[in-house]
């Protein structure tokens, strides 16, 4: 169960900061200002989610690596819900990153 879900969340991270960090520039522009915050920071928090996906198959290896990499993602996607919610997103925008906050949190809870 353990690698099925690591499977899960690591394709997540991985799929959705490629896409974000290879979006055009017009789109990450827009992307940015709809969260209020600087491309720069977009960008970071784009490479943040690969870097924590990468964590999490480290994890497979190295367990301390991928708890730390869990909890890492669970605080960012906290955050991203927050933002959504401030953005007046949506429930179902603002549910989907706590949604993968759980997935994430199943995995930390078998991780070790």
């Amino acid at each position: 169960m353990n690698t099925v879900l690591a499977g899960i969340v690591i394709v997540f991270f991985g799929m959705q900061g490629i896409a974000r960090l290879t979006a055009d520039p017009a789109e990450q522009h827009a992307a940015a200002y709809h969260f209020g915050v600087s491309i720069g920071e977009y960008r970071k928090f784009s490479a943040l989610m690969i870097l924590g996906g990468a964590g999490l198959a480290a994890g497979l290896v190295i367990p301390p690596l991928g708890i730390a990499a869990a909890v890492g993602l669970i605080g960012l996607m906290v955050i991203a819900a927050g933002l959504r919610y401030l953005c007046q997103d949506g429930a179902f925008r603002v549910a989907l990153p706590l949604v993968i906050a759980v997935l994430t949190a199943g995995y930390l809870t078998t991780a070790g």
